[in-house]
């Protein structure tokens, strides 16, 4: 019986369906279709309540276009050729609650068009080609909640405009190309909820705009050309929730614009030129849980800027081109926080407190950015951090203590980095060997100094050479010519090489030079607070440091005098034995002493002087010359009076002629 009835309900539907239309349900029906250009001719009857016409080539809705439709609540008429609306188009729907009128192309309303529609709630008037509106339109709609004008051609909108929709709680204003509200357009709208203005033409934003708005959650200003905003301009919104302020031209913020926002959960203030933040910017915010400060102008951002949001979750402060630093306490206060996005900057260091309250954080992105160094206990509080992103930062190396104390670190990226494989890397290196499995693609990791070693990876950089240059001292091998290399070697302390005895192998001419020249091989390690080098029955250690080689100067030359014939040896052999002591080629060739550049700067001086004078008496012979030629031919004296004093002015030189 069910099955029956359910195939005999159709029937009697279509029954009550106009031609060209669908009728689904009993009070539904639906027109479409690019046969139908005039709706009068469909003659819907007057029992349904939902009424949908759409795609058609209609042009026009005029006062015959519907009969009475008396018990009709929802009107569609979207995605037509509508261009003309008569005054009496809708004067048939007494009881309608929703109007939608949306893709059309409409270009005017005449004044009274909906003054029948009292019951009206909803009014879709958007992706139209409206460029002005009446200001007594609305005027009758109080009980609209829902006006929805987006996606028009308006410039500005009149003061009395919707003066009478007491009961309106959602405006949609967006896509336009209005230039400025007026201060007294939402001045009646004292329950509105939602106000969009996002993608129009505003440039500033004034203190009574949104006075009355004291009901408002959401307001989007996004893509407009605001370059100014008062800083009282959200403070009669206690309410807010969502403030959308991306895409503008603020350069500037006024002191103190968010403090009274503490229902604010969403602030986007992202793609503005803004190139400094006020120190008292935030009030308390315990809802918001993101903030959004990308493509901006600025180069550092003020201390504890951001302590009052005590529950944000995200803070995104990236692609900023000019942010260079960040100062110590910039992060204070954010204990909830578990991203933070600072990669894409051009940050060179960190200081070593930046993170320390952030006890929450999971997430830490520092890639694309031009740090060469990081401070070895930066990350020394962050006990939950999860991921860091290190990447393509321009690291030349990291301390080996960095990332020891990250129990929960699943994930670190530091591939694309320009990495210096020396003794500074040891530490990082022995890390990095337990600790592979963490790093992403550790193998990647590659040398780029020194030459020798470029492309290598840092897993295999192993047998790192550590040559000694500090004046600390220098390494003299009685056995050879030339410096020893040696492997992990700290650069504050010295290898010690031992001398093999007379007694153990036969001594040859450079070893005879050595062992007869005690104040080179016995002299004492001259480094402050050091002790006496040790001397045993076997070995000896010798050392001598730069600083000495002048004081050994003339004990060498009474050395090298004071040798028996036989042993007689050049002093140019003497310096080329002991390179290893005079590793700059001894010290008559020293140049890079103080005394050496003192001469090689004087002669310098002089020889520049003494251009700049040749320059200047040859400049003063050629105008002597010139003159000499230009006097040459004068014989009366008066002429030349008058070019040795040449006349300065007409009046001058006429009153001579008067003369």
């Amino acid at each position: 019986m069910l099955f029956i009835l359910l195939l005999t309900v159709p029937t009697i539907v279509d029954a009550f369906c106009p031609a060209q239309c669908t009728c689904i349900i009993k009070d539904a029906v639906k027109c479409a279709g690019s046969s139908i250009t005039d709706i009068s001719m469909l003659t819907i009857p007057s029992n349904f309540t939902y009424i949908l016409i759409k795609d058609t080539l209609a042009t026009e809705l005029t006062d015959k276009t519907f009969q009475q439709m008396p018990v009709t609540l929802r009107l569609l008429l979207e995605s037509n050729q509508f261009s003309t609306v008569s005054v009496g188009a809708f004067k048939g729907f007494s009881l309608l609650k929703s109007l939608k009128l949306s893709n059309n192309k409409i270009q005017n309303l005449p004044s009274g068009v909906f003054d029948t529609l009292t019951d009206l709630d909803q009014l879709m008037l958007d992706k139209n080609y409206l460029v002005e509106l009446d200001t007594n339109l609305f005027s009758k709609l109080a009980n609209l909640e829902e006006l929805f004008l987006n996606r028009n051609r308006l410039t500005k909108l009149p003061d009395g405009l919707l003066s009478g929709l007491k009961k309106l709680k959602i405006l949609n204003l967006s896509r336009n190309k209005i230039t400025e509200l007026s201060t007294k357009l939402f001045s009646s709208l004292t329950n509105l909820e939602t106000l969009h203005l996002y993608d129009n033409k505003l440039k500033e934003i004034y203190s009574c705009t949104f006075q009355n708005l004291g009901e408002l959650t959401e307001l989007t200003l996004y893509s407009n050309e605001i370059q100014t905003i008062a800083e009282d301009a959200f403070n009669h919104s206690p309410k807010m929730n969502i403030l959308k302020l991306s895409k503008n031209q603020l350069q500037t913020l006024p002191d103190g614009l968010f403090l009274h926002l503490p229902e604010l959960s969403t602030l986007a203030l992202y793609e503005n030129p803004l190139t400094k933040l006020p120190p008292v910017l935030f009030g308390k915010m315990d809802n918001l849980q993101s903030l959004w400060l990308y493509h901006t102008e600025l180069t550092t951002v003020p201390d504890f800027v951001f302590s009052n949001l005590t529950n944000l979750q995200l803070l995104v402060l990236t692609r900023n081109p000019k942010l260079h630093s960040l100062p110590n306490d910039a992060f204070k206060g954010l204990t909830t926080l578990s991203e933070l996005s600072l990669h894409t900057n051009n940050l060179t260091s960190l200081e070593k407190g930046l993170f320390e309250e952030l006890k929450n954080l999971e997430s830490l992105s520092l890639y694309n950015n031009n740090f060469k160094v990081l401070p070895g206990n930066l990350f020394n509080s962050l006990k939950n951090l999860q991921f860091i992103y290190l990447n393509n930062s321009r690291l030349q190396t990291v301390p080996g203590e960095l990332f020891h104390g990250l129990p929960n670190l699943k994930l670190l990226r530091l591939d694309g980095n320009h990495w210096a494989c020396d003794c500074k890397l040891v530490d990082f290196i022995a890390w990095l060997t337990k600790n592979s499995k963490t790093v992403e693609n550790a193998r990647s990791l590659l040398c780029e100094s020194p030459l020798k070693m470029m492309t290598t990876p840092i897993l295999d950089a192993k047998e790192l050479s550590c040559l000694h240059t500090t004046a600390m001292g220098m390494y003299s091998d009685s056995t050879t010519a030339t410096p020893t290399s040696y492997q992990w070697s700290s650069l504050s302390s010295v290898t010690k090489r031992p001398t093999h005895s007379k007694k153990t192998a036969p001594a040859t001419t450079e070893e005879q030079i050595h062992t007869t020249t005690p104040l080179i091989t016995s002299a004492p390690f001259t480094a402050t607070k050091e002790k006496d080098h040790e001397e045993t029955s076997s070995t000896t250690y010798h050392y001598i440091t730069r600083s000495s080689y002048w004081d050994k100067k003339d004990q060498i030359k009474t050395t090298v005098a004071g040798m028996s014939s036989t042993r007689t040896t050049t002093l140019s052999t003497i310096i080329h034995t002991n390179h290893s002591v005079f590793p700059y080629g001894g010290p008559f060739l020293n140049f890079n002493i103080p005394l050496g550049k003192t001469i090689l700067t004087f002669l310098l001086l002089t020889a520049a002087l003494q251009i700049v004078l040749i320059f200047v008496t040859c400049f003063g012979l050629f105008k002597m010359i010139r003159l000499y030629r230009y006097f040459k031919g004068f014989t009366q004296p008066v002429i030349l009076l008058r070019v040795l004093i040449p006349l300065s002015s007409k009046s001058q030189i006429q009153s001579l002629h008067c003369q």
